[in-house]
Formats: structure tokens, sequence, C-alpha cells
């Protein structure tokens, strides 16, 4: 019988099953597909399956609607330490812009409010300094399975124009994630879970960025392994 490993593996590489996934219109649908392909999950894992395979449908209405996005967004995955001047923890960045940013916490945010957050950056000689960003809370939601919160944000100023009032880096942010990618990077094997905890979510939100396609999934041998993918962020300065 497949198991989740299997799962995540044909969520990256299999077209013929995703394309028979996105077909599927309901929970029950999505189930039964599942048994058919010959998967044997455990309830918190089937129900996850089943949500995951949802945003195949919710990802293809907002290609319907036309939200694209008007600037570029990276994929960053850095930890979030202060949320409105408070000690937070297991919050994570998991994408920026030069005007907004996505994060996830277990707080959560009321949408049109106003919000402020702390990263941590590495300059020189590997030391860290705080930067505070703030914005206007665009949509806010809980997520399932996780129950963990997620929260889209618009910057009150461009990090381009916070870094010319010396109030952000963009080198350093680039510095900071490239460290990030090559640490996960050197680990020969991260099982969801211990990719989970490195990053600072749930477990299933890693299922949930493999289907968006944030990360990279690979099993190797009797274990798995998770990578993300560079983000281009040489070129953040002129996106």
């Amino acid at each position: 019988m497949k198991n989740a490993s299997d799962f995540l593996h044909k969520l990256q590489n299999d077209s013929v099953f995703i394309k028979s996934a996105k077909a599927c219109a309901t929970d029950e649908e999505r189930k039964s597909f599942l048994v058919r392909e010959g998967f044997a999950f455990k309830p918190d894992e089937l129900e996850a399956a089943v949500k995951c395979l949802c945003f195949f449908d919710q990802a293809k209405k907002s290609s319907d609607n036309g939200n694209a996005r008007k600037t570029k967004r990276y994929d960053v995955f850095l930890g979030i330490s202060e949320l409105d001047g408070k000690p937070i923890n297991q919050a994570v960045m998991v994408d920026i812009s030069s005007w907004g940013a996505k994060i996830e916490s277990q707080i959560p945010l009321k949408a049109d409010s106003s919000v402020e957050f702390t990263i941590s950056l590495t300059g020189e000689k590997g030391r860290k300094q705080k930067y505070r960003l703030a914005g206007k809370v665009l949509w806010a939601s809980q997520m399932p399975i996780s129950k963990r919160n997620q929260a889209g944000l618009r910057f009150h100023n461009s990090l381009e124009q916070l870094q010319d009032e010396g109030k952000f880096s963009l080198e350093k942010l680039q510095t900071t994630v490239t460290s990030r990618q090559k640490d996960i990077a050197e680990k020969e094997f991260l099982s969801i879970r211990d990719f989970a905890d490195m990053v600072g979510v749930h477990w299933f939100t890693v299922w949930r960025w493999t289907v968006e396609r944030r990360i990279q999934f690979k099993q190797v041998k009797t274990g798995c392994k998770i990578m993300i993918p560079k983000s281009e962020l040489v070129q953040f300065a002129n996106a």
C-alpha cells in the first residue's frame, strides 16, 4: 500500500495522478480516488490528503478570477520573533515581495487591521540584525488540519523605500535566505515532520506547500528529503 511519502512524490512528479485528482469535485470523490490509487493513510493523514487535493480547486478559481500578483513573490521561510511588539513562537514568513508578505502563525489576525512583525537577517561575520516590517492585513484565514493561521499583508512602504531610509537591507535578506537553503540542503535526509520542525510550521503546511510547489519533495531510499527551491533572490532588487 502507498503511504504519505508516495502521495507527496506523486503530487510533484505524476502528471496523470494530478490530472485525475483535479477531476474530483467533492471530498467523497477525492477519498474514493485515493483508495483506488492504493493509498493507506492514518485518519489525520487521509483528511490532510483530501484537503491537499482541494487546493487544486482553489488555485484554479484564483486563476479564473484573474487574481494574478503584480509583483513577484519569493519563498523565504524565515522565522518571526515578534508580532506587534510581543515575542512569538512557531511563526514564519513564507514569502515576500517588494510590497507584501504572507505569514503563518498560531495567532489569528483580522483583515483590514495593521500589524508589525520582526525578522532577523544575517549581516557581516554572521551577525544577526533585527528588522521590523509593518503593513495592513489584506486577508486572513485558518488553515485546515493544522489549525494555524495565515495572513497576506501589504507593507506601508516598499522594501526599496525602507532600504533607502536605512530601515531594511535587501542584501542581508538575500544572504539570510541563501544560508537557510544551504542549511537544509546539507541534511542528507529530512522527514516531513523533521522539515516542519526545522522551518517552524505544522506538518500539514509542508503537504500544502508541496501542492503549491513552494517546495520540492523527493523520496530517497527508505527516507524522504525535502528541498527548498532557489528563489532567485539575487534578482529581487531588479524585480
